[in-house]
């Protein structure tokens, strides 16, 4: 696990500090900091847009990113609020992890700003870095940011990720919170939850059309590194799985969870190493990485829940899925653990949870899902019952 316990190192802080990449610790810093950087309309309009997210109206990412991008030194500020935790472990990644950028041609997708390309360009002159996006805004501040930094070996190029293929291709290619962006309309009507590979698979073919781009874009012995927002929760199996596809496989031993702090809460990303030369399979990895966290026997929320179920359980799992008009409102799963105790699961939205029982409450065990059952009318509901 890459956390907030880890320390920077002193080229990360030094090249935050001479972007303006400030941490902000709270909304009202955040908004009076925004306001003396920039001036009182724009900020008015980006708090505007920030309030209607946070109350799950259709504001689309393009959306937030054209108006953050108005001016280079809100968005670098915005950045600062909501990526300053992040960014500190991801410059720590890209030391640590020279090989995929010293004297190589990397590309980085999605870009926004430049803030991370840059930084790439700046730790390794001998590299060649080109950043990808598809917003004209913000690749004028990802500009302004290298001309700043006067660094030589960097280029923005404005363009739809899609459509992008460069015919000098690149040993690197990296992506930094770039999936739930670039992939949200064919990801926003998935579930978070329902059998494992049933909705993994969905997000594999969801990705497969970036993933192509990152195929074409790279050497026959090219590396990936990824940082993103899908997490074991849903979609990063996925992800890894669409990787697989391609022949990209997975580093388990470097692949991570990293959890890292914003302006308003703690957040978990998936960190994906892959390449051609690769040999781990995308589920072996994500069982390596979400082991390495995982205690037998424990309850859990989340991310944990599921893994906990799929992880720990010998045998059959037996599901029972709750449908209303074809949609998947409810799961519950039972299983034996590999030390003889009961796996209960339960899964709706966004939320999943497993506890262990002991063997001998097998038979009430049972009588709580059948009374659960009970509350769903089977002339409104469809339950099905199934085992994997």
């Amino acid at each position: 696990m890459i956390g907030d316990y880890m320390k920077t190192y002193e080229q990360v802080d030094t090249y935050m500090q001479q972007i303006g990449l400030k941490y902000v610790k709270s909304s009202n810093e955040f908004v009076a900091g925004l306001a003396i950087r920039t001036n009182k309309d724009y900020t008015q309009k980006v708090a505007t847009e920030l309030n209607s997210r946070a109350q799950h109206s259709n504001s689309s990412n393009m959306v937030f990113y054209k108006i953050k991008n108005e001016t280079f030194d809100g968005s670098i500020y915005i950045s600062a609020a909501f990526d300053g935790g992040l960014f500190r472990h991801l410059g720590d990644l890209i030391i640590d992890n020279s090989e995929l950028f010293d004297g190589k041609e990397t590309v980085d997708f999605a870009c926004d700003c430049g803030i991370v390309t840059c930084f790439i360009a700046k730790m390794y002159p001998n590299c060649h870095i080109t950043g990808v996006d598809v917003n004209s805004s913000a690749i004028e501040n990802a500009n302004i940011l290298k001309d700043k930094l006067g660094l030589d070996n960097v280029d923005f190029v404005c363009s739809d990720v899609f459509e992008y293929n460069n015919e000098k291709k690149a040993d690197t290619a990296v992506t930094f919170r770039a999936l739930l962006d670039v992939c949200m309309a064919k990801t926003k009507e998935l579930l978070f939850f329902g059998e494992r590979m049933w909705r993994e698979n969905q997000y594999k073919d969801a990705f497969a059309d970036f993933v192509n781009v990152i195929n074409n874009n790279i050497k026959p012995d090219g590396k990936v590194l990824s940082v993103e927002r899908y997490t074991a929760d849903y979609g990063w199996l996925g992800y890894m799985m669409a990787l697989e596809d391609k022949g990209i496989h997975i580093n388990a031993d470097k692949s991570a969870v990293m959890r890292a702090s914003d302006i308003s809460s703690v957040k978990e990303y998936s960190v994906t190493f892959a390449g051609f030369n690769e040999s781990d399979s995308a589920e072996n990895a994500f069982d390596t990485v979400l082991s390495r966290e995982f205690k037998a026997g424990q309850g859990y929320e989340g991310e944990m829940a599921e893994f906990a179920l799929y992880y720990d359980s010998e045998g059959d799992i037996n599901f029972v899925d709750i449908y209303k008009d074809d949609k998947l409102l409810h799961q519950f799963a039972t299983a034996q653990s590999k030390k003889g105790k009961l796996i209960s699961y339960e899964a709706s939205g966004n939320r999943k949870k497993v506890k262990y029982l002991n063997a001998k409450k097998r038979d009430a065990l049972e009588k709580q899902l059948a009374d659960n059952l009970l509350l769903y009318d089977e002339k409104i509901y469809k339950i099905t019952k199934y085992s994997k």
